[in-house]
């Protein structure tokens, strides 16, 4: 991951020096004298975390990078450039995980130099990749099972934690990877056939001993819920409810309730019997309500507290909500809350000044706020339990591939997100990337 955003930031260095002005670092300065002492006159800026430009004025450095090192907290910087006058370095990752001040030392040659005034280190997220890579030059994946530098992805699309923090990955139109972060290692658990040909969504039972993976089939009469278990290392699967057109499912996070959808007319359905009696018929479900305009997909996402569920519309461009009733204990009819029905783009703003182009799987920190995957604009959104929606990673409405700081980074039709509140740490399908991406606190 260093090494991937030191690659980055030395990408950036051209556009760097145009920007300095007049102090544009020059090539032809002076070079490092022993005999004369090293100097240094100011640093900035003064205030910055992982990868900050900083810019040391002095004198008596000479050009020669390899005969300086600069240390930030006890821990050394990656020195880009030097003009005899003027030093160019990174700071390093991790010099802190808390705001605070942070000493700067220098070496040139033979001469340490202690600087007066220190660095305010503010840590902040960086977006880096743990796997996945194109195959060719036309941005292509493949579906390749291996250690983090050896695996590729094809279409990534939807992530479920394990218990042990582990994914499990939906690939598009492909089957089921697992994200093994221990071993460092990505498997395939499943290929698509046999009558799971559109797998959607991910849910878990509470012991993470059952998975159900809903396929998006075209007739009732068809699979639309696939049982698998640990049993069997979930690797087979087997149908336990007809349906047609789902897209999503969940359990209830709190009184383990089984609800999913089908878009063939926005219906939102609670599954009345329990587990052990799978397969489930007809009479195990009742419907409780149609969310919105008939053949749009969306998927359904519980808060963590249980105590409402988004619903999200993919091809619609928006976000419903639907509260949870305690008594009844069943979801109630959804109301539009972030975006408008059928108005695509890109705008931040409050519940219904808010557009989306395609958002598709979020996460709930532990605020309950929500950080969504906003996929053909290319970035990952936050709207807050009120619906105030602002741009939390990502260039807006420019897709690309770079790793770096939140809004410098780059992603292309991102569709699916995890967050592990323990480590702070957000896990990115970044699906025309064909990669897997990470948002992470320094």
């Amino acid at each position: 991951m260093k090494r991937k955003l030191l690659i980055f930031v030395l990408s950036s260095l051209p556009l760097l020096y145009a920007g300095c002005g007049d102090e544009t670092l020059d090539a032809t300065a002076g070079q490092y004298d022993p005999g004369s002492p090293v100097t240094v006159e100011r640093f900035t800026p003064d205030s910055g975390g992982a990868a900050t430009q900083l810019m040391i004025y002095g004198s008596n450095f000479g050009t020669d990078a390899s005969k300086i090192l600069l240390t930030v907290g006890g821990k050394q910087a990656a020195v880009v450039g030097c003009n005899g006058t003027v030093i160019y370095a990174l700071v390093p990752l991790q010099v802190r995980r808390d705001t605070g001040w942070c000493d700067l030392a220098l070496r040139v040659g033979e001469q340490d130099v202690a600087l007066a005034n220190k660095l305010h280190y503010t840590p902040r997220y960086l977006v880096s990749t743990i796997a996945g890579e194109f195959v060719n030059d036309a941005r292509e994946g493949a579906i390749v099972d291996g250690t983090f530098e050896e695996a590729r992805f094809n279409e990534p699309y939807w992530m479920a934690f394990d218990p042990d923090k582990n994914i499990y990955l939906i690939e598009e139109n492909n089957g089921l990877r697992y994200i093994d972060f221990h071993a460092k290692t990505v498997s395939t658990k499943f290929r698509i056939g046999n009558g799971m040909n559109r797998p959607r969504t991910i849910a878990f039972t509470p012991g993470y001993d059952t998975m159900i993976i809903v396929n998006d089939a075209s007739e009732w009469t068809d699979m639309g819920h696939a049982m698998l278990t640990a049993a069997d290392n979930f690797t087979s699967w087997r149908n336990i409810l007809n349906s047609k057109q789902c897209n999503g499912s969940a359990f209830h996070p709190v009184d383990h309730s089984y609800y999913f959808n089908s878009y063939e007319a926005a219906q939102v359905f609670k599954v009345t019997a329990p587990l052990s009696a799978v397969p489930w018929s007809t009479a195990s479900y009742e419907e409780l309500f149609r969310a919105g305009d008939v053949r749009w997909e969306f998927n359904i996402q519980f808060a963590p507290s249980g105590d409402f569920a988004y619903l999200v519309s993919v091809n619609q461009h928006y976000i419903m909500k639907s509260m949870y009733n305690w008594d009844t204990h069943k979801l109630e009819r959804a109301t539009d809350f972030a975006g408008v029905k059928g108005a695509t783009g890109y705008m931040d703003g409050a519940n219904t000044s808010a557009r989306f182009n395609y958002p598709h799987q979020g996460a709930f920190d532990e605020d309950d706020n929500f950080y969504l995957c906003d996929a053909m604009n290319h970035c990952i959104r936050k709207i807050t339990p009120s619906g105030i929606v602002t741009t939390f990673a990502g260039r807006p409405q420019s897709y690309g591939y770079v790793d770096g700081d939140l809004r410098t980074a780059q992603f292309d039709r991102p569709q699916g997100i995890a967050y592990d509140k323990e480590s702070r740490v957000f896990y990115i399908a970044d699906q025309k990337n064909r990669r897997v991406r990470v948002i992470k606190f320094e």
